[in-house]
């Protein structure tokens, strides 16, 4: 047999997809390999070997979705003809970030092509699988959560688990441990924050609001209480008399104006 005519075995290649149209107006790659998987084309089990990663974590007909992508996506680098000068992503930028590195000393001109292709690819890809996840909950519209969630799923994105954490991807609600805790009396009161130099001011319960204020056991309002007769707190100063048993501070008010010697008495 002509080995030319035998079909490649090097990647997953179906013989039903050579006449299927791969048609990205409706709906993207994501439509046009949702209508070529409902056919049929591309099963997922001829991915095997080093292929067996495209469809990790998925399952049914999202499954074969990206088999179906990865299938047309081999095809197209395999066997059409590209133009050299039409990126989907500038390559200065590209030639930016590969500078960046410290070790790299020269780049040559093909290899901002090929990895403005392979950028290309793999956000093609990490968008499909974040749309399922959007999908898978019935939603239109692709979420932050969607993206954490797809990474999640396969190892392959295991490098970028410092951008984006896979703790986004379980919605955990992180509650505040001073919230949770439940008052003395059964009902669990909200934390609230302290300014500097505040004081803790008492509850409206003090003691002080026990007391009652019953003013020497009297109640206050009483009609038949007159307190124009109460009896004076202090005992009061007699004419005559120095409180509390003191001596006199000026001696006798009549020998105020004592004459000294040689002054004459006034008149």
């Amino acid at each position: 047999m002509d080995p030319h005519n035998q079909p490649s075995s090097t990647h997953p290649q179906g013989s039903r997809g050579q006449n299927a149209v791969y048609d990205t107006t409706h709906g993207g790659h994501y439509g046009a390999s949702a209508a070529l998987a409902n056919s049929g084309f591309a099963p997922a089990e001829l991915y095997t070997g080093p292929w067996a990663n495209v469809h990790q974590g998925l399952h049914g007909q999202y499954k074969d979705i990206l088999t179906t992508y990865w299938q047309q996506t081999i095809n197209h680098l395999e066997s059409d003809s590209h133009d050299y000068k039409l990126h989907q992503l500038p390559l200065a930028r590209i030639k930016k970030v590969m500078k960046a590195d410290p070790e790299v000393k020269m780049i040559s001109a093909e290899a901002p092509i090929l990895f403005a292709k392979g950028c290309d690819i793999f956000i093609t890809e990490l968008t499909m699988r974040a749309w399922i996840h959007a999908e898978e909950n019935k939603r239109r519209t692709l979420q932050r959560s969607d993206i954490a969630s797809a990474l999640a799923k396969s190892d392959m994105f295991d490098f970028l688990i410092d951008i984006v954490p896979r703790e986004e991807a379980s919605h955990a609600k992180r509650t505040n441990p001073a919230q949770s805790q439940p008052a003395p009396g059964g009902v669990p009161t909200p934390a609230q924050p302290q300014m500097a130099g505040q004081h803790n001011m008492p509850p409206p319960n003090h003691a002080m609001a026990a007391a009652g204020y019953d003013m020497g056991g009297h109640a206050m309002g009483a009609p038949d209480q007159d307190y124009r007769n109460a009896q004076p707190m202090y005992n009061q100063v007699q004419p005559g008399q120095q409180p509390y048993g003191q001596p006199p501070m000026y001696g006798e008010m009549d020998n105020m104006y004592t004459t000294y010697p040689g002054m004459q008495p006034p008149q």
